[in-house]
C-alpha cells in the first residue's frame, strides 16, 4: 500500500484549513485584505489541486 495519497490528502485538508483561517481573520487595512483574499485563495486552490489528484490516484490503483 503506498501512502501518497493518504499524505496528499492530509497536506489538501490542512490547506483548506489554512486558507479558511485566513479568509476569516481580520485586517486592518485595505491591502491588508487584498493580501489575505490572494493567500486564502492560493491555499484553497492548492487543497482543490491536491485533493482531486489524491483522489484519481486512488480511484485508479496508481498507489
Amino acid at each position: 500500500m503506498n501512502r501518497a495519497p493518504l499524505i496528499m490528502a492530509a497536506v489538501a485538508a490542512t490547506s483548506a484549513a489554512g486558507g479558511l483561517y485566513v479568509f476569516t481573520r481580520p485586517a486592518r487595512s485595505e491591502g491588508a485584505v487584498y493580501g489575505r483574499r490572494i493567500a486564502g485563495t492560493m491555499l484553497i486552490a492548492l487543497a482543490l489541486l491536491l485533493g482531486r489528484f489524491a483522489w484519481a490516484l486512488n480511484s485508479w490503483g496508481a498507489a
